[in-house]
């Protein structure tokens, strides 16, 4: 049962990040799924002295990754019923 959870994240994970890809590679012909929001952390660096850490994430939210999170999300459903 644990196994499955972990399938069904890593679906709906591969299909948001699909549709993030899918949007900008037709972001010329249909302007609106390529655009979205930013949000994040700018660089935070951990200095000591031994050694450097530099942590930042970004996570870009377009339309595009928003339909195939729910594609994915009906996708992983479908097959959790079966």
């Amino acid at each position: 049962m644990k196994r499955r959870g972990i399938v069904v994240f890593f679906i709906i994970i591969s299909g948001g990040i699909l549709g993030a890809i899918l949007g900008h590679v037709l972001k010329d012909i249909v302007p609106i799924l390529d655009q979205g929001l930013k949000v994040g952390t700018d660089k935070l660096n951990l200095n000591l002295y031994l050694f450097d850490i530099s942590f930042g994430i970004h996570v870009n939210i377009t339309l595009g990754a928003i339909i195939g999170l729910l594609l994915a999300f009906l996708l992983a459903d479908v097959f959790r019923r079966k």
